[in-house]
């Protein structure tokens, strides 16, 4: 299973901001896609082998920079988190 997510955020480097987020442990185990315009960064989060961690699931649920947030199996989405 795969987790996906987008999030918003300003212009600091996205591995520091991923660890503030979500933890040094899980940080490390994220790829990510990096897209800006003139006003806004954002990036495309992948975490393969996501083991259905329920305390990661609720901070991107709270997450206000979240954009969008799912679950992923067999190339279908399983469930949207946000």
């Amino acid at each position: 299973m795969k987790l996906i997510f987008k999030l918003k955020a300003d212009e600091r480097k996205w591995d520091v901001y991923l660890s503030e987020m979500l933890g040094e442990e899980i940080a490390k185990k994220c790829s990510f896609e990096v897209d800006a315009t003139a006003s806004e960064h954002w990036a495309r989060v992948l975490i393969l082998n996501f083991n259905n961690d329920k305390a990661l699931l609720d901070k991107l649920e709270k997450n206000e920079n979240v954009i969008s947030a799912y679950l992923v199996e067999n190339k279908v989405i399983t469930k949207r988190i946000r």
